[in-house]
């Protein structure tokens, strides 16, 4: 897949010591590559074959696109941009995509050949709203404009592909983070999971295949979090004021993305 160059000359109660103590942060090695039945039922999907009808598109510089045709959603954004999936979701459930990182070039930036950000929201509300959908209202894309929300929030390879962390968003401009993986020049003292590692990072032009599970805890398996890399469990997290239903987006900063083959399928009852 060549390398695309875009011409851009503009900018880019609990919960504390026992969200602590719920922690679980896995990373590395196999962990129950499917949580679904032979044949999951599907809530949604995407074959992006049809226009972008299902999203709300979001973008923060009005040099991007977002379109969808051939089986793949592509995304170019010089700055921030969010695609919502416009259907609500609840239950135990799983999102399944794929995503190729293409490296950019953006003119009269410092981003050469970059590839960063594979970042998503999920089980995302509006807090205290009579609608809590977040695709009710329009945003500017700017992440900062999402802080009123109740959302996980995963950026996978982000910040040029040096970290990778998982969030739970609370409403605040804090974006508390949970764990992460970072590199020596990126770490700070929430990034537990420790340094980044192939199943981390993102690969230009190679694909990245993405599960998300969200369920109700057991006994047997405190975590409702979960988020898998080419079937790697990258994190595992058992929230104690758990968010157990919302909206989906992608979310991308100052990147190029392809994205095939998007589903959403239900998982068996505990």
């Amino acid at each position: 897949m060549p390398m695309k160059t875009l011409t851009y000359a503009g900018p880019i109660k609990a919960a504390g010591m026992i969200l602590l103590a719920a922690l679980q942060a896995c990373g590395g090695g196999d962990d129950n590559p499917s949580e679904t039945s032979a044949q999951p039922v599907v809530l949604a999907s995407d074959d992006f074959t049809q226009g972008t009808g299902k999203w709300k598109i979001e973008q923060q510089d009005a040099a991007g696109t977002v379109t969808a045709q051939g089986g793949v959603l592509d995304i170019v954004q010089p700055s921030g941009a969010t695609v919502w999936f416009k259907q609500k979701f609840s239950g135990d459930y799983e999102i399944r995509f794929t995503a190729v990182p293409v490296p950019i070039t953006f003119a009269g930036t410092r981003f050469v050949d970059r590839i960063s950000d594979l970042n998503v929201f999920w089980n995302a509300t509006v807090p205290g709203a009579a609608n809590p959908d977040p695709t009710a209202a329009t945003s500017d894309a700017a992440l900062a404009s999402y802080n009123p929300l109740y959302l996980y929030y995963v950026g996978f390879g982000a910040n040029s592909n040096t970290t990778t962390r998982l969030r739970r968003n609370d409403g605040t401009a804090a974006r508390p983070q949970i764990t992460g993986y970072a590199t020596a020049g990126s770490a700070t003292a929430d990034d537990k999971a420790g340094g980044m590692t192939p199943d981390t990072q993102l690969v230009a032009n190679t694909p990245t295949r993405v599960r998300i599970v969200s369920r109700a805890p057991t006994a047997a398996d405190p975590a409702n979090v979960k988020w898998y890399a080419n079937d790697k469990l990258i994190f595992s997290y058992a929230d104690p004021a758990r968010y157990a239903e919302g909206w989906f987006a992608f979310r991308t900063t100052t990147s190029h993305f392809q994205l095939r083959d998007f589903s959403v399928v239900a998982l068996p009852s505990n």
